[in-house]
Formats: structure tokens, sequence, C-alpha cells
């Protein structure tokens, strides 16, 4: 991928359109305002600049471009959103020289696959197929929603299709479709079974689940993993689900292709499987881009449950409400809901539907599943002390404020008393006996709206934004003068790399590493530069900031200073340059002098002190 494909893009493509598909957005003034598509709101605070190409949320604090948006709203990483969006560009994205691997090729390879797959379903050598369908309530219609297919007994069915399409016998193999045999000779993967395409987040097939309807062998053959396909960084039918988990605020997760299927047919389209029972810390996260609550629904069966409270720790340590929904005894959601799927009988299947609702409505949290499961191991002398520490491998993963609402329970269940059960936690902690929780994600303030808040300063931003569409100005400036306006390290960095480096170069190395913060600050200094010159552009609701004041306040280009020093003042030609320095100037040495007056009061100022608090006190009376 060339930084030429990003900027290629971006000029095929208008921000307000490709925004405009999901949000309803209006003209105001210079830019085009909607609803906050990341947040709750019924006052429009999101604004689009088609001058700038990006946007800003006044409320939440989002913002970035074309590709932080799809990548935002899809739950995409860097490569699926430029891959969508230089499809709808029209433009053909440049391979780096000497990349080996067969990504582009796979991905056709793999659809001519399941289209493969789907006709056979259809065609007499599926007979066997359909028939396995209708015993399992699944109609044409389904098949052809989920794309569902068939490998007829063939020996090389797939791959005579295949090379007759152009595919070559490598590609068969990366794509995970071929097998090598002993002698040598390839030979389909996958014969005399029901397909299940698995799709990655951007709906492009990648991998296939084979399931055998009749005689014996494994009932379960999957691809292996390759160049396209990671089955710990996938989730079943997540692409369809996605915007269900929005909606919703809650993902279900089960753990087989069928679950999910009979749970997305009887109208629980948050559903996604995990292609078995070990959640992974990939999956995971996967989940939380949606929604920060999931259902876990796996197996009744011993194992299910092992692995349900395995999903649950790392579902909660990465930030996620974990809640487990229990079956009746012997069931999984298929077998439940299989009568509620197509029933003729409208009661049958209303009370399927009920049922598996007042499960999801009774849903344990965590630590009471836990809790619960090991409640018989620890009523038996023999087995007490493989439960307690089953219990607390599980609890020293969590911080304790997850814990505190369950203390009491726990205590009880332990026979201890509350401070006696945070001592035993604590004790066995030190022991060494916990499982390294993964590192949080950095806090963000709340907006009261039930989204996060991202908190970027004004002014900070406004210099590095200056800075990033101004090239001219970046020539002038001295970095160490730039630098010591701005109090955060982060905002620091980006504007040292702005300098550094040229703008094409740093948005496809921050895009590609999935960082969307600096684009966001570059965003939100725009934002607040067209608050400078544009009151139409300001927040539609008060933010508590008085920046713009202040700014506005020492709005005389003839009254401040430049960073730069005097003979090169009269370079930076922009006012709204002078206008933010000086507005950061003012702050930095109002903050100093709060200082000094704070240590003069304590009697701590040195002499060294006092001179400069007077000298400083002397500059900012002459500015006024």
């Amino acid at each position: 991928m060339a930084n030429s494909d990003i900027q290629l893009i971006k000029e095929r493509l208008d921000i307000v359109d490709v925004i405009g598909d999901r949000v309803r957005l209006r003209r105001a003034g210079r830019s085009y305002v909607g609803l906050c598509p990341f947040h709750n709101e019924k006052t429009p605070s999101f604004h689009v600049s088609q001058e700038k190409q990006n946007y800003h949320c006044f409320g939440c604090g989002r913002g970035g471009d074309i590709f932080t948006f799809v990548m935002e709203t899809e739950g995409l990483d860097f490569p699926q959103a430029l891959e969508l969006l230089a499809a709808r560009a029209g433009v053909t994205l440049t391979k780096k020289a000497g990349k080996k691997k067969l990504e582009g090729n796979l991905y056709e390879v793999t659809d001519l696959a399941a289209q493969f797959f789907s006709a056979q379903l259809r065609a007499p050598e599926g007979a066997a197929g359909r028939a396995y369908m209708e015993r399992r309530a699944l109609t044409p219609q389904d098949a052809a929603r989920f794309g569902l297919g068939w490998s007829s007994s063939s020996w090389d069915s797939l791959l005579r299709h295949l090379r007759e399409a152009g595919v070559n016998d490598r590609q068969a193999l990366a794509a995970g479709l071929a097998v090598e045999g002993q002698r040598g000779g390839l030979y389909d993967r996958f014969r005399g079974r029901l397909m299940f395409p698995i799709r990655d987040i951007a709906g492009r097939v990648i991998a296939f689940g084979g399931r055998l309807v009749d005689g014996e062998g494994a009932k379960y053959i999957n691809s292996p993993e390759g160049e396209i396909y990671s089955k710990r960084r996938t989730l079943y039918l997540l692409h369809e689900a996605r915007n269900a988990i929005r909606e919703r605020g809650r993902s279900i997760l089960v753990e087989g292709y069928m679950d999910a299927l009979r749970l997305h047919l009887c109208g629980f389209t948050e559903t996604v499987a995990s292609l078995g029972t070990s959640l992974t810390e990939d999956q995971a996260r996967l989940l939380k881009r949606f929604s920060d609550r999931c259902y876990i629904c796996y197996d009744s069966d011993a194992a299910g449950q092992e692995a349900t409270i395995r999903g649950m720790y790392i579902l909660q340590s990465l930030g996620l409400d974990v809640q487990v929904i229990s079956l009746p005894s012997g069931k999984d959601p298929d077998e439940l809901l299989t009568a509620a799927s197509g029933s003729a009988d409208p009661a049958a299947r209303r009370e399927r539907l009920n049922s598996f609702e007042e499960a999801v409505k009774n849903a344990r949290p965590l630590i009471l599943q836990h809790m619960a499961s090991v409640r018989g191991m620890l009523a038996s002398p023999e087995t007490r002390r493989a439960g307690v520490e089953s219990l607390m491998s599980g609890l020293v993963q969590l911080d304790p404020s997850a814990i505190a609402p369950y203390v009491s329970e726990l205590a009880g269940a332990l026979e201890l008393y509350p401070h006696e059960f945070w001592r035993e936690l604590e004790a066995f902690r030190r022991k060494g006996n916990r499982t390294p929780r993964p590192e949080p994600a950095p806090q963000k303030k709340n907006d009261g709206t039930g989204g996060e808040k991202i908190v970027l300063d004004p002014l900070e931003s406004a210099l590095c934004s200056l800075l990033w569409r101004d090239e001219e100005l970046r020539r002038r400036v001295r970095p160490e003068e730039v630098l010591a306006l701005l109090d955060d390290e982060r905002v620091k960095e980006v504007a040292l790399a702005i300098l550094m480096e040229t703008p094409e170069t740093l948005e496809a190395r921050w895009l590609s590493l999935g960082d969307r913060w600096p684009l966001a600050l570059i965003s939100r200094g725009d934002a607040f530069c067209d608050e400078l010159t544009d009151p139409s552009h300001a927040a539609p609701q008060p933010r508590g900031e008085n920046d713009s004041n202040q700014a506005r306040a020492v709005s005389d280009p003839n009254q401040t200073r430049a960073v730069s020093d005097p003979n090169q003042a009269r370079a930076v030609s922009d006012p709204i340059w002078n206008v933010v320095c000086s507005a950061l100037r003012r702050r930095r040495d109002e903050g100093r002098l709060r200082e000094l007056d704070a240590k003069m009061k304590r009697g701590e100022a040195t002499a060294e002190d006092l001179t400069e608090l007077r000298a400083l006190a002397a500059e900012l009376k002459r500015r006024n």
C-alpha cells in the first residue's frame, strides 16, 4: 500500500457523501451537522467539514477523516477500511514491492469456492445436504441468507472447478481448500459436508466450516489458519451482527455455527459464535468495539460450563460487562429454539422464544455464575480447596471495584467475614496464583450519555492542526519553542512528528498502526479554529471551556508574538496562529504565576522565584 493510494481515495471520495450514508446531515454555515453516530444525543453536535474533509463531535470528542470514520462505525481495521473505500472510489491498491503474500488473490479464491458450494447445495449432488437442512428446520431461504453450501463426496470436484477458473494449486492450498496427499497430488479438504462460509468483519469469505451430515468421521472440519484466516481473530456472523450489537447495546456469544444461525433466525441478530470453546483476547476486543456488554450462552454440559467461565474472565478483564445465560439441562440454543424457527404452531414458537428470552433476562454476572458453579465443591471437604482456588484464581484477574458489589455473597459462600475475604484474596494474589490481566485501555471521561468522551485540549489541538495544514509554517517555526507551549506529552509527540515528516506519511503510518488519536486531535483543532473565524461552527451547547473567549480576547495580531523569534514573525502570516500561540503562552505564564504565588505564600520562594514572579506579573499586565 502506497501513501498515494490514501490521497487518491480522499481525492475521489467526499467525506460528506460517505458520512451522509450513515448520518443525516444538514448544511450549517461552512460545515454540515447531524446527530453523532458515536453517542446518543438529541441536539446535533457532530460537525463535518467538506473543506477540510474531516469530522468532529463537540459532545463526545470523536474526530478524524474518512478512514477513521469507516473504521469506527464499521469496526474495521485500517487495511479493511482501505479496501472498502478503495472499492467505492474505484482505486486499485498498490502492493509494496517484494510482498509475497497472496491476500488479494485468496479472497477471490475463497469467494469462488463459496459460490461453488452454494450451487452444489441446489444441485442434485446436494440432496443429502438439503435433507439434513430439512431435519434441522432450515429452509432454502435460510441457506441463501447465510451462504450455506454443499461439498460433494468427489475427491476433486472443487479443485477441478477452481482450476477451470484459473486458480493454481498453490493458491488452493494457501486458501485451505485443498490437501496434499502422502503420495503427492491434491484433493479437496471438504467432501460430503454442509458448508458454512466464515467471513471477516468486512464480509469477505476467509474460511469454511464443514458439517458431516451422515456416516463416520469428524463432526466438523474447519479451514486451517493461513494468509487470510486467523481463528483467534474471527467471530462467526460478526459481519451480520455488528449493527444489531450497537443498536441493542449487547452481544450474545455462542459456541457453534448452528447455535448462531438459529438465534439469528429467531430474531436475536446480535449473536456471534466463537468457533470453539476457547475464547481469545482478540475475539474479546472485537466484541468490545461494538458494545460493552456480552451475554455468553455456551452448551450446558461440563465442558461448556468450564469454557464459559474462562471466556467470562477474558471478556471481563478487558472491560466488558459479562452475563452468563443458563439454559435447561442438556440443551444448547439450537436445540431449545429449533421448534420456534419456522414452526407452524404460533403457540409453540412463542413458548420457545419466551423460554430463551427468560433465560437472557435471568443471566448471571460473572462472579455469581462462577460462585454457583463451584458451590458443590465448596460444600465437600475433599474438594473445597480446589473450589476456593478455582474461584480465587478468577477473581484476582479483576479490579477490586468489579468484585465489591458481590463481597457479601462471596464471603458467605466461603464462610468468611467480608474483611476476611479481602485478606484471603490479597494473600492468594501475593502467592502469585494469578493470570496476568490485559493492560487496560486508557481511561476516557464519560460524556453522560452512555458513550465515552475523548477529551482534547482545544488550544493544543489547534496548534497541531495549523501546523498540519500549513507547509510554510512548518518550515519557519522552531520546534523547541512550539513544544514549550504544550503541556500534554502526547500532543508534543504529535507536534514534533508533524514538524519532522509530511502529513501524508504520518497519516498512512497512524492509520496502519490503528492509532486514531492524532487525527482526532487535528480534527478538534480544525473545529476550534473554525470557531474563532465563524461562530456558526461553535458547539451547539455549552462545553464549559473558556478557550474560545480567551483566544478572541487576544485576537489582534498586532498584540501577539509568533512562536519563532521576532525576525521570523513577519513570515508567519496567519493571524490565527498568532492568536493560538498567544493564548497558549498566556495560559502557560498564568499557570507559572500561580505556582510562584503559592510558593511565596508558603514561605518557600527563593530570590530567583520572586524575581521571576515580578517579571511574569509585569509581562501579563503589559499584554492586557
